[in-house]
């Protein structure tokens, strides 16, 4: 078990860090001099306006940064996931896929964890150590939750420690780790925003159409494409979550982005690794938090409100109520909606629970029959499902999804091609790739000849509007719009002028000594 080298420091740094952080807004220009020219190095200038204790903490919370970002990073690895491809929106053939995303060694005998957008539809993970090795890896998915387990064949790997989500408070630091845009061993800093919020977020990949999040952590540390699945991390160098998505209209960090909580991902890559799949339960209705003076009122400290329950449920039909408060399933305690989520998997459909609840004021036990959240009627008239709740209450998504702007996550295509459907996305439009100028060195990479124009593609994210296409890892973008594309620049002014649900012309195709095959074709961003 590691044990973090600073936390002990940070509690003197954490004391005067108002002081230091008032100081620093007002002195920015007096900390970081100008550089001078000259002949002669310049004299080491005083900052006058700080006292020389101020500045030893000043030092010693960069070091503990610095510190913590050292200790963490052996347990993180990028994640380079590639598939053959498939058809796309229109039914065309479309060819190899790749995307990159993070990952955090859960167990020194070669499991890791990551989110299942990571590696969901791919026919080969590699992982890639931060110590430069690469592995192939066998995965277990929990599509559902959006959690995947990856098994390397290696032995005394730096597992992390993770941390209880339980305990985590907004305002706490935060650090993500990962391989934004495939930079790998990128580490930003900020704090816990927000707890439990909850959305659903569509992915044509699944059979549902969409994952639905009931419990993330929010946090301000800078979350981009490819730190999916990294860690976010406490400073005690704790895992506290999974980094799993971001509210963007660009495609780039805005300062809001979410994680799994630590408790859920450690339960779920537990459960595929000791029995290979996630099974569950479900009682069949909406839980919610008790509200603060809801708990004052009952004289609680904690419970779920049953928000919604379709009248042909399981748990409807066993005698539980809207407004019922949960307080126990089966033999766990109910101190949240999260607690009765994970009750469910802790049993199996057809399983019968015991459900403890408070109905006006008085204790009620009532046995219900849990059902497989698969084969659950949806089509119950009573009640109207509400938006982003989970229509089974435990951990999946109604059938019928709300527009959710801004939400930057993996997949989000519409998978129909009609054009009078509005698209999911709104803002600016993206196509999901990373690129490069056409150097020599990245000429001879991929085998172009020196007769090609454009930039060619190095990266291509999951679920893009490029992997639609077929655009991989070497192909060459010649033309988009009515520019001739010369340089990633070019691409980049082109896009800035194009919202999601537009249509344009590219050009693109893939270039060699021997085959040259190139294609022009409209696009719909959605």
């Amino acid at each position: 078990m590691k044990t973090s080298p600073f936390s002990k420091s940070m509690l003197t740094v954490l004391a005067i860090g108002a002081v230091i952080g008032g100081f620093a807004v007002a002195n920015l220009q007096q900390i970081v001099p100008s550089v001078q020219a000259g002949p002669e190095t310049p004299a080491a200038r005083v900052i006058s306006s700080i006292s020389a204790e101020n500045m030893t903490a000043l030092r010693n919370l960069d070091e503990s940064f610095a510190s913590l970002a050292e200790f963490v990073s052996p347990s993180v690895v990028h994640i380079k996931s590639e598939g053959n491809g498939g058809a796309d929106v229109f039914g065309r053939r479309v060819g190899r896929t790749g995307g990159v995303g993070t990952g955090v060694i859960f167990r020194p005998d070669g499991w890791i964890i990551t989110n299942d957008h990571v590696v969901n539809g791919f026919d080969k993970v590699t992982v890639v150590l931060a110590d430069g090795r690469e592995f192939s890896g066998q995965v277990r998915r929990a599509e559902e939750s959006d959690l995947a387990v990856i098994k390397i064949e290696a032995k005394d790997l730096p597992a992390a420690n993770f941390g209880d989500s339980n305990k985590v408070r907004p305002g706490q630091f935060a650090m993500a780790v990962g391989s934004p845009f495939g930079l790998d061993n990128t580490v930003t800093i900020g704090h816990i925003s927000a707890l439990n919020r909850e959305n659903s977020i569509p992915d044509p990949r699944l059979p549902g159409g969409a994952r639905y999040y009931p419990d993330l952590i929010q946090t301000d540390a800078p979350i981009n494409q490819g730190n999916s699945g990294g860690p976010l991390v406490n400073i005690e160098g704790q895992i506290v979550g999974i980094n799993s998505a971001i509210i963007s209209s660009t495609g780039g960090s805005n300062g809001i982005g979410f994680a799994i909580p630590s408790n859920l991902a450690r339960f779920l890559a537990e459960t595929l690794i000791e029995k290979g799949k996630v099974e569950r339960g479900a009682m069949g209705l909406i839980p919610s938090n008790l509200k603060p003076y809801e708990r004052q009122k009952q004289n609680l400290d904690g419970g779920a409100v049953v928000e919604e329950i379709p009248n042909n449920s399981p748990a409807a039909m066993a005698g539980i109520k809207k407004g019922d408060i949960l307080v126990r399933v089966g033999t766990f305690p109910i101190k949240n909606q999260m607690d009765v989520r994970l009750a469910m998997y802790r049993y199996a459909p057809g399983q019968s629970v015991e459900v403890e609840l408070i109905r006006g004021g008085e204790k009620k036990t009532i046995k219900v029959t849990l059902a497989d959240p698969k084969k659950l009627d949806r089509g119950s008239p009573n009640p109207t499902p509400a938006p982003n709740k989970s229509d089974d209450g435990e951990d999946s998504p109604f059938q019928d999804f709300p527009n959710i702007p801004g939400w930057n996550f993996g997949p989000r295509t519409n998978p129909t091609p009609e054009r009078d459907v509005p698209p999911i996305r709104e803002g600016q439009a993206r196509l999901g790739i990373q690129m490069d100028s056409l150097t020599a060195e990245r000429r001879k990479e991929f085998g172009i000849p020196a007769n090609i124009e454009g930039v060619v593609v190095i990266a291509v994210e999951p679920g893009s509007v490029a992997e639609r296409l077929g655009i991989e890892t070497g192909t060459v973008i010649q033309q988009l719009g009515d520019k001739k594309i010369k340089s990633p620049q070019d691409v980049s002014d082109v896009m800035k002028g194009l919202k999601w649900g537009d249509r344009t012309r590219i050009s693109y195709g893939k270039f060699t000594t021997n085959s040259q095959m190139q294609q022009t074709t409209d696009v719909e961003f959605r």
